[in-house]
């Protein structure tokens, strides 16, 4: 099996990267609807990290899709409209 280039420590940094998640008058980590994690906290973080491989697969997946249904050969277009068509903006207007 190919290590993931979503590594550990690109993980950590997604991590760190969102508030922390609160705790309780003895310490323990809570969850954000209030339930204690302590104990569960490490195989949590195993488990986002996984998910968020999965996830990272996927957009990957769905760019390779869109690249193989697109015409262009200005690589500045094709990076702007594959922006585009990965991220769509609604129009609240």
């Amino acid at each position: 099996m190919t290590k993931h280039p979503l590594t550990d420590k690109l993980c950590d940094q997604i991590v760190c990267s969102t508030p922390p998640l609160p705790r309780d008058h003895q310490n323990r980590v809570l969850s954000y609807d209030g339930r204690i994690l302590d104990g569960m906290f490490e195989e949590c973080f195993e488990v986002e990290k996984h998910q968020m491989r999965t996830a990272a697969d996927w957009q990957l997946e769905q760019c390779i899709a869109w690249l193989n249904d697109t015409d262009c050969d200005d690589p500045q277009e094709t990076a702007q409209r594959l922006r585009e068509a990965m991220r769509p903006q609604e129009n609240n207007s």
